[in-house]
Formats: structure tokens, sequence, C-alpha cells
């Protein structure tokens, strides 16, 4: 073997070697972290979009699965245990863990306005709230954000006690009012455009009427926030990066939405998120707006969740999405 040729395996196996070293160096950077939701929801599009598109990547984290807690409380209780890092849910959740001791913040937005809608078939004749005199309204359980929206219409309109309300299991409003066993159901998406496909339409957006309203946030433990403000911010960045995309290029969110309901017809699924792009239920950036955060807990006080006051800047902490969009 000529010196040239076993010089250039030397030069060759130097640089295979720093490559698999900056992998590693690269790998061991990275933030493995958990993340819980209240539950699978296209309300959270923009933490999947993170996760397919490797945003979160972008900022040395790793998102292994996204898992469903099966309520706000309880994703929200893994976070405080410290058996997950951030936590998907409204922020009044952030509230009621404080009231108990718990120590949480919300730090960025993922579901603003009001994202529930009003459907009935086109013969029905409505142009006003007013026009919910006696009908038959099928709602989810109380004290749902649904339930208690169409509630607060009813007594907006002056026509409380007119309106029969039937209480159903979420994701059950649609079937009385295709039976004719209703006249108006009001429904999130997917059931939405479900509705629609159906020969439903929308009759009242409560985006319209709410469209600064924080439904659901993402939650951290002040813990995390004092120990490692760093990743905090990271994770926010990746976030804010999620809802630009979404805004910039739907085709992309529609897809990675397709991807996690792949029970759902695809044309559903791409209705529905283009219509919470188009009612920026997904908002454009992760701020918390005051306005936002006063409507969500004004209705839950109105409804009796909440009985005495949450201030804004106890429940939320806005310093990291203050950095990420200024």
């Amino acid at each position: 073997m000529n010196s040239f040729a076993c010089s250039k395996k030397v030069v060759v196996g130097l640089g295979l070697l720093a490559s698999v070293s900056s992998f590693q160096a690269q790998a061991e950077d990275m933030d493995t972290i958990l993340i819980n939701e209240a539950f699978h929801s296209l309300l959270y599009l923009p933490v999947y979009v993170a996760k397919h598109e490797g945003l979160f990547n972008e900022y040395n984290i790793e998102v292994p699965v996204v898992r469903s807690a099966g309520s706000g409380p309880a994703a929200l209780a893994s976070v405080l245990a410290g058996e997950s890092q951030f936590s998907v849910h409204g922020p009044e959740h952030v509230g009621f863990a404080q009231e108990q001791g718990g120590s949480g913040k919300a730090i960025s937005a993922v579901a603003n306005s009001a994202p529930v809608w009003v459907l009935a078939s086109p013969d029905l004749d409505y142009s006003s709230p007013a026009d919910l005199a006696g009908k038959e309204v099928v709602v989810g359980l109380a004290p749902g954000t649904s339930n208690t929206l169409i509630k607060r219409l009813i007594e907006d309109a002056g026509v409380d006690g007119e309106v029969s309300i039937t209480e159903v299991q979420n994701g059950s409003e649609l079937g009385p009012v295709l039976s004719g066993r209703g006249d108006i159901a009001v429904a999130y998406q997917p059931q939405v455009e479900q509705g629609i496909s159906q020969g439903l339409e929308v009759i009242h957006a409560f985006t319209d009427d709410y469209p600064e309203y924080a439904f659901s946030t993402i939650n951290t433990s002040q813990e995390m926030i004092d120990d490692n403000p760093d990743l905090v911010l990271r994770f926010v960045n990746a976030i804010n990066d999620s809802l630009a995309l979404i805004h910039s290029d739907a085709d992309a969110a529609k897809a990675v939405a397709r991807e996690e309901f792949g029970d759902l017809s695809g044309e559903v699924v791409d209705a529905a998120v283009q219509r919470m792009i188009d009612n920026n239920v997904y908002p454009e950036s992760v701020t918390i707006t005051e306005d936002a955060f006063t409507n969500a807990i004004e209705m839950q006080q109105f409804v009796g969740n909440i009985q005495g006051e949450m201030y804004y800047e106890d429940i939320v902490d806005d310093s990291f999405a203050a950095k990420v969009v200024n």
C-alpha cells in the first residue's frame, strides 16, 4: 500500500469519526421531554405540527410521544409531579391547581377564539339568537365550554327559559338533529364539518363572538421555569414556529392533521383545519393576550366553575412569549 492511499484512508477515517462524534454531541444536547394533553384533539394541532415537522428538533427538543391524560387536571398534575414537562389544556386549570397549592403557569397560546359552532338544517328559520326561542338545542354535557357558551347566548338573547336544552356526551351532538329529534346542534371540530357534510349548515359561530378566547394553552411548572428557562424558551419558540407554519402552509398542517386523525375522512379533516385557520382558532403567535384570558375566565365564572377571581399575572407567565414574538 502506498503512503498516499494510506494517508487518504486515515483522512477519511478521521472525517467519519468526526461526523459520528458530532452526531453524538448533538444527540446528547437534545432534551427529551413528555407532553401531556387533556385529550387528543384537532384543537391542539400546533403541538402535532411542531412534532411532525421537526420544529421541536430544530430547538434541540425531542418529543417521542404526546400523551393524552383524559382531562386538563390530570395533564397538569403530571407536570406538577415532574412526570412530564408541559401540558395542554385551558388556563383555568392552572388557577385551580394554584388554589390547591400547586405552582404552574400558562406560557403559550395554542387554541384561541372560542372554537364552537352552532349548526341546523337549512330549513330552520334563524336570523338571530332570539330565534332560539321554542327550539330544541343539543349540546355537550355541562360544564363544558360549548354548553356554557350556548347558555350564555340564550341568556344574552333574553330567551332564557324558552329554549329546550338536551345534553349529550361530547361528540354525540349531531345524531339527534340529523334524526329529527333536535333542531340545533352545538359542536366542536370535527363534528362541525361532519354535520355540514350531512346537510347541516353553520348558523352561529362563537369565534365571531369571542375572537380572543384562551381556550387552550401550553402550561408548565414554576419549577421548570426556574430551573430550566432555556428549555421553556426553546419550547415556546417551536410552538410559535408551528403557528407560523400553519398560517403560511395550510396544506402541510392538513397533512399532519390527517396523519394524527387517520380514522376521520380526509375531506372533513381538511375542512376543519381550514375553518380553524380562517377563524383564528390557531392564533398567529404564542402570545396569550389579557383579553383572551379574561374572556375565558369570565365564561367559567358565568357557569360557576370559578367562584372567586383569577388574575392574568397570577396564571400567565408571558415573558417567554414576549421574547419569542418581539
